[in-house]
């Protein structure tokens, strides 16, 4: 892979194989900024955030990540070129923001997972054992929570 470019449209077909969404004829951008500057638009704090797609047309990277050379970073990636996917898809907009958001996540980290056993890679993607779309969700019916 020579540029950031060719491996989101690589990428993109490879979370298109998993999702069967529609790759849409624009790629997003990719930006690397500094991890400060994610948590501050991701969180509003400090948190442990890689990448970041705040629907719209850009994917934020913390600037440390190389996905051309390391491929839990491209995981990263796929990860958030998903996101970009769903949006594009309308997918995940029926229900409650956060269970909208927990399947979202749900979607994207199982992707992101199948996609990193395929290349033989052994990243773990919740060390701490902290699953997002296990939460409950306040702004739904609590017989609708996991």
């Amino acid at each position: 892979m020579r540029t950031v470019q060719e491996l989101v449209a690589q990428l993109l077909m490879a979370a298109h194989a998993y999702t069967g969404y529609a790759v849409p004829a624009d790629s997003p951008d990719v930006r690397f900024v500094p991890q400060a500057e994610i948590q501050r638009m991701a969180c509003g704090r400090p948190c442990k955030i890689y990448g970041w797609f705040p629907h719209g047309k850009t994917i934020y990277l913390d600037d440390r990540l190389d996905p051309l050379h390391d491929v839990a970073a491209r995981g990263i990636l796929l990860h958030e070129l998903v996101h970009y996917l769903q949006q594009s898809a309308g997918a995940f907009e029926t229900s409650s923001a956060c269970r909208n958001w927990a399947d979202r996540e749900r979607e994207a980290y199982m992707v992101q997972g199948r996609w990193l056993t395929k290349q033989g890679s052994t990243v773990t993607l919740f060390p701490g054992g902290f699953v997002p779309w296990r939460l409950a969700c306040r702004d739904e019916p609590a017989q609708h929570r996991d």
